[in-house]
């Protein structure tokens, strides 16, 4: 059930090494996991090894491993429920704690999960003490009994977008998003809120739609129309909704495929909005393959919400049931243009959606991240849903952190791409603005609203996404 080789043979995979307190513990991956710990911690999850699962209610598991000390010593072994804000344990009975030895030990513990969760961690804290602790063969398996920790998930190969000529329909099947029937995925941009003139609004004009297609090799732009911000939408429909044409048109004339993005976090709040703009967007280009309707961008927590965090998020049923009105305007309209739907916690937690997909033809699910916040654990997400056959599509992401700023973390960005790549997920970068923040592709300055960017004119995130867009 976990998807890393447990004999380490391939190295750290999917595995975590979390140190809370700096400087108390170093993790080394070598045919084994070695936690060396120069200091004892003030809580036992301090110095922990971490690594995705997925467990359903009422079903017996097996954790299974190997593992010895520098000394004798007890670590806690847990499968803490990913979905809440304490970690609660999905083990009825709580941390199974073992006693070390010297030598290595195989160690088997038995339980039935307490509760369904598709995000929750397999965890070995070590923090209470300061001796070193070996790990190697570490596997959970569905029973009573104990696997091989080698035997790990054949990962997809992907195709990217070499086999895609021209602007094919698209469509889905299972978990894959398919362009003209077969599998693949297209790379691209996303620019700016519409609504934010300076910083992005000012880019929504034919030269950056072409520049991007000419020069970059983009298969894919997405307008992102500002609903409710100053400017946006609901205060200024028309300058909103030309920015948005101006781009499709400029994609379907370069043979691009266009995402028109509901740029909102709130959309279930705006419900009759959406449906007649969505509507205008079908009758006027509902028999287009190129576009593409993003009905949700990003949800985040009721606008009730004092504090917005994983416990009081919008729910998947409040987004599935605006989603499922959002659609039937459109089919009635446009019976086969690919549809995205917006996920629970600023797209994040596709798995929640998987659980309960709706039904029609065509539709994919929205998956985001930024690269410096967000990482295995979202990855792990993300597989989860996979795994229970929705299709993504990651219609905004990030080299830098969630905030849209900060420095870049080019080996996460690398990790996402594989796995994008991997598993036939198309991406469109955030964000065509130059802005003062990491995000930006331009330079603060570059006046380049009508495109023909040099390479001087790229900021380091910029460089790096033009990069991986060209190869895809």
């Amino acid at each position: 059930m976990l998807e890393t080789d447990g004999t380490l043979a391939k190295g750290q995979g999917q595995y975590i090494g979390s140190v809370s307190t700096p400087g108390s513990a170093v993790f080394s991956w070598n045919n084994e996991i070695k936690a060396t710990i120069s200091s004892v911690t003030s809580m036992d999850w301090h110095v922990q090894l971490i690594h995705a699962i997925s467990v359903t209610q009422g079903q017996q598991y097996s954790i299974c491993f190997s593992a010895k000390g520098e000394a004798s010593r007890t670590i806690g072994v847990n499968i803490d429920q990913g979905g809440t804000p304490g970690y609660d344990s999905v083990i009825t009975e709580g941390a199974y704690n073992p006693v070390l030895s010297t030598t290595y030990q195989a160690h088997k513990h038995t339980f039935t999960a307490s509760v369904t969760d598709t995000s929750a961690r397999l965890t070995f804290n070590l923090g209470l003490s300061d001796v070193d602790v070996f790990l190697d063969d570490i596997g959970v398996y569905p029973g009573a009994q104990c696997g091989n920790p080698a035997k790990t998930p054949t990962g997809s190969v992907g195709s990217g977008s070499d086999n895609i000529v021209g602007t094919p329909a698209i469509t889905t099947r299972g978990n894959q998003v398919l362009f003209g029937g077969q599998p693949g995925s297209i790379a691209g941009m996303s620019l700016f809120w519409s609504s934010f003139v300076e910083d992005g609004g000012k880019f929504y004009t034919p030269g950056v739609v072409q520049t991007l297609k000419r020069d970059w090799n983009a298969r894919l732009v997405r307008a992102a129309m500002g609903v409710d911000t100053a400017d946006g939408y609901l205060t200024d429909p028309t300058n909103n909704v030309n920015r948005v044409k101006t781009i499709v048109d400029a994609a379907i004339a370069n043979d691009m495929y266009v995402i028109i993005d509901w740029h909102s976090h709130n959309a279930e709040d705006q419900k009759p909005q959406a449906i007649a703009f969505f509507q205008e967007m079908a009758r006027t280009y509902g028999n287009r393959n190129n576009v593409i309707y993003e009905i949700y961008n990003e949800p985040d927590c009721p606008t009730s919400a004092t504090i917005c965090g994983w416990d009081n998020k919008t729910s998947w049923a409040t987004i599935k049931a605006y989603a499922v009105d959002v659609i039937a305007a459109i089919r009635a309209i446009d019976p086969d243009n690919l549809i995205i739907v917006g996920t629970p916690f600023y797209s994040q937690f596709v798995d929640e959606a998987s659980e309960d997909p709706i039904a029609g033809v065509n539709i994919a699910y929205t998956l985001h991240f930024y690269a410096a916040s967000h990482k295995e654990q979202e990855r792990a997400r993300a597989r989860t849903a996979l795994r229970n056959g929705i299709p993504l599509f990651v219609t905004e992401w990030g080299t830098v952190s969630a905030s849209g700023d900060g420095a870049m973390d080019v080996a996460e960005s690398d990790a996402w791409m594989e796995f994008l790549y991997d598993n036939n997920i198309s991406h469109a970068n955030w964000s065509v603005s130059d802005k003062l923040e990491g995000a930006s592709i331009l330079k603060p300055g570059t006046n380049g609203e009508n495109g023909g960017w040099s390479d001087g004119d790229l900021t380091p995130s910029g460089q790096y996404v033009k990069s991986q867009i060209m190869m895809w």
